[in-house]
């Protein structure tokens, strides 16, 4: 495998209002950090240089702010500024940039029927960064974890989200699935789920690596 740093980002904060299934029985934040936690130990067995963007250890104070949005604003700027830090200091063709979420179809507040997974990449997206997609989206297809999504003819979906778009290097934001779809978190919460979701991101970057 290519000494490619990769770089494995978690999904907002604590604090962050919402982001938790309708039941309440998964939260973003912490499944986010489960699955990226699992993900790194598998990743480091396969000789892979692992960093990850905000680990659940660094203090809150750094996220303390006044509105909701100052307080998203600073979180974003921080994730960013960690992963373009290692950019710069490894140069930004060797080091990848993977964003672990769980996605929502509503406000969280009612179940929803949309499910399955999808992957992002910014509007203004390297080719590399499509390339790394589409790995996911193959994987997801053949292990049929894209649910009732309707999958775009490149594989990816485009979004102008601030993670991707001012990395420097190539960047994917995986939705695992739906939380406010009752199925899917079944699904995430069981262990047969947490393997699924771990495997396929540690398999397609590996098969995206492999493909350097």
């Amino acid at each position: 495998m290519s000494k490619i740093t990769v770089i494995l980002g978690t999904a907002h904060l604590r604090t962050t209002p919402g982001k938790r299934s309708v039941d309440g029985r998964l939260r973003e934040y912490a499944y986010s950090r489960e699955i990226v936690s699992l993900v790194e130990m598998e990743l480091k067995k396969r000789g892979c240089d692992v960093v990850v963007d905000y680990r659940p250890t660094e203090p809150d104070k750094l996220m303390a702010g006044s509105s909701t949005k100052v307080v998203q604003n600073r979180e974003l700027r921080y994730r960013v500024g960690k992963v373009n830090e290692l950019c710069r200091k490894l140069g930004a063709g060797n080091c990848i940039y993977v964003s672990v979420h769980v996605n929502a179809a509503g406000g969280g507040k009612k179940w929803n029927k949309a499910s399955g997974f999808s992957v992002f990449v910014s509007l203004n997206a390297s080719e590399s960064s499509k390339c790394l997609a589409r790995s996911f989206t193959s994987l997801a297809l053949e292990r049929s974890l894209c649910g009732n999504r309707s999958i775009p003819k490149a594989k990816y979906w485009s979004k102008n989200l601030f993670v991707l778009r001012e990395t420097l290097c190539p960047s994917v934001l995986t939705e695992n699935l739906f939380q406010d779809n009752k199925a899917d978190v079944d699904f995430l919460l069981s262990d047969e789920g947490r393997e699924a979701i771990v495997r396929l991101h540690v398999d397609a970057i590996e098969e995206y690596l492999k493909g350097r």
